[in-house]
């Protein structure tokens, strides 16, 4: 604990199961609401989809609070437990809008993993073409839920000012060349979107937050 702050830390291995005990629920409580379904298990979902844009859009309208936000550790979590659940439903696509089918995505020591068939661990290349079409997709699927489905409040403007540098280097980890070229000087990384709208400075005990029911979003807040 900083006893400067108030602030702890929580392991790794606690905010994963933390997010994965609350978000997988809420995916399937979403489905059912959305959907009419009387689904019990991701699985049952699973089998039932049958269309990856409106199955996104469906997981992309959940919202996720921390209201003491911090570093960011949970948001963080978050991100990588809504992909790992997108990949389990075989929704993940790239650009094009083809399924990832060749990857399997999952979390582990609060990281994404990311193999294929063969057991290989995904290193982007910027020489493959098929590494570059997964960093670009999986690039853009975090953008997507950063700022679709992240929100943060901390009444210190420091943990706000950290919780967005992290969310930053989240997508940094999958930021790809654009129209690489190996025998030019300089290749254009994809630029980074602005990502603040959604991590705030102020006191969540306090301040009061109007949820409009009609818009069919569920909150959690961890």
């Amino acid at each position: 604990m900083d006893t400067k702050t108030g602030s702890y830390f929580t392991p790794g291995y606690i905010t994963e199961y933390i997010c994965r005990e609350a978000i997988e629920p809420a995916v399937i409580e979403k489905f059912n609401e959305v959907k009419k379904w009387k689904c019990k298990s991701l699985e049952d979902i699973e089998n039932k989809i049958d269309d990856i844009k409106e199955a996104n859009e469906i997981i992309n309208s959940i919202k996720i609070c921390d209201p003491a936000v911090g570093s960011g550790h949970f948001l963080v979590s978050a991100l990588n437990e809504i992909i790992r659940i997108k990949s389990y439903l075989g929704i993940l696509h790239y650009f094009d809008g083809r399924r990832i089918k060749d990857w399997e995505i999952n979390v582990k020591d609060d990281e994404l993993i990311i193999i294929n068939d063969e057991g290989d661990i995904f290193e982007y290349q910027p020489k493959s073409k098929e590494a570059s079409r997964l960093q670009q997709a999986l690039f853009h699927e975090k953008e997507a839920i950063i700022e679709n489905c992240l929100f943060g409040i901390d009444i210190n403007p420091k943990s706000v000012d950290i919780c967005r540098l992290r969310l930053w280097i989240e997508l940094l980890k999958n930021t790809y060349y654009k129209n690489y070229d190996p025998t030019a000087d300089y290749n254009d990384l994809e630029t980074l979107p602005n990502i603040d709208i959604n991590i705030k400075c102020g006191n969540s005990l306090v301040h009061k937050i109007a949820i409009d029911k009609t818009k069919n979003t569920i909150s959690k807040a961890i």
